[in-house]
């Protein structure tokens, strides 16, 4: 078995340098760090986490919160890349991932903090909760390093998705194919619907559209049936809108291919966006106008600035950092003549 002492010996530094690089230390220049690590690659050196472990006070696990309401699970394209980039990005640090939860557990109910502490998990990536849970305000007051996804708490580093100016470029695209009748299917009332139901309303007033009030509809998200009943209540008001944004990719793309539920006609010339920008977005012909959220972005920082504040405590400032998307312009907005 190689030791860290092999690796000394090939790099011609001390055991103590080479112990530095291995654990990620600052103190060590990052040339040596990088030569320290080829010549671990080239000897094949396999770390002893437990040894690890027990000399830094450290699991080197990381757990993630991720409740879906709709049971879609990691099933859903959008948070499964999301955790996947945790993941990924976990594993290069040299952490693992477990999921936390507070269903029974051996035959106890365990709420998020007692989970957490039972694994020994150095710090949690909340990633999908309810977010006004009194058992996730336990875990953030807990004292165990945290990172929220599209969430803001005090004290927190929180990663963010632009979800106003998203839902502010569907509507601008919109409006430039000539629509100026349209409307929202928005989802349940969190912080991120908020934030997309603002950047609605700032870019219709803008634009000067007089959007009515039974424009905005409210679903679920990931909910193709109520998203499905929000546009058929849509498509028999009087005056009905020529496009319709969508709360997710998933509901649009259900409704676009249940044919809107209608064949008398009444859905002519109605255009469709949705929002996330997963894969099956572009599948399809033509391909969806979404707005596609950074998600590996998303899951990648989320990790990093976790890993971060768990391995240097002393330096750690909360954050709110803004991940930027980009409009998919697709082809099931229709272009039409402006009125």
């Amino acid at each position: 078995m190689v030791r860290i002492s092999d690796i000394a010996a090939k790099c011609g530094l001390s055991i103590a340098t080479v112990s530095k690089a291995l654990n990620g230390s600052h103190e060590i220049p990052f040339v040596t760090v990088e030569k320290v690590k080829k010549a671990a690659d080239e000897l094949g050196y396999v770390p002893n986490v437990s040894a690890r472990s027990l000399k830094l006070r450290r699991s080197f696990t990381i757990g993630v919160l991720f409740v879906d309401k709709t049971s879609s699970g990691l099933r859903h394209e959008y948070f499964s890349s999301i955790l996947n980039s945790v993941k990924v990005e976990a594993e290069k640090r040299g952490y693992d991932i477990t999921f936390i939860a507070s269903d029974n557990l051996g035959g106890k109910k365990l709420s998020f903090v007692e989970h957490a502490k039972s694994r020994n998990i150095d710090g949690v990536v909340i990633a999908s909760v309810d977010f006004s849970s009194p058992d996730v305000y336990e875990l953030i007051t807990s004292g165990i390093p945290v990172v929220t996804i599209d969430y803001v708490y005090n004290g927190c580093t929180a990663i963010l998705s632009d979800n106003d100016q998203g839902v502010m470029s569907l509507v601008s695209y919109a409006y430039v194919l000539g629509h100026r009748k349209i409307s929202f299917i928005h989802g349940e009332d969190t912080d991120v619907t908020k934030k997309r139901l603002a950047g609605f309303s700032k870019e219709c007033q803008k634009l000067g559209l007089n959007i009515p009030t039974d424009y905005v509809k409210n679903a679920i998200y990931h909910d193709p049936d109520t998203v499905s009943k929000a546009l058929n209540d849509l498509l028999t008001l009087p005056n009905k809108p020529t496009c319709i944004i969508c709360p997710d990719d998933v509901s649009a793309l259900a409704v676009l291919a249940s044919g809107f539920n209608s064949g008398d006609g009444k859905t002519k010339d109605i255009s469709i966006a949705g929002y996330d920008g997963i894969a099956l977005s572009r599948m399809m012909h033509p391909a969806l106008t979404t707005y596609c959220q950074d998600s590996e972005m998303i899951g990648s920082l989320a990790a990093s600035k976790l890993i971060d504040r768990i391995e240097h405590p002393e330096t750690f400032v909360p954050e709110q950092i803004v991940v930027k998307g980009h409009l998919q312009e697709g082809g099931t907005i229709k272009a039409l003549a402006a009125v």
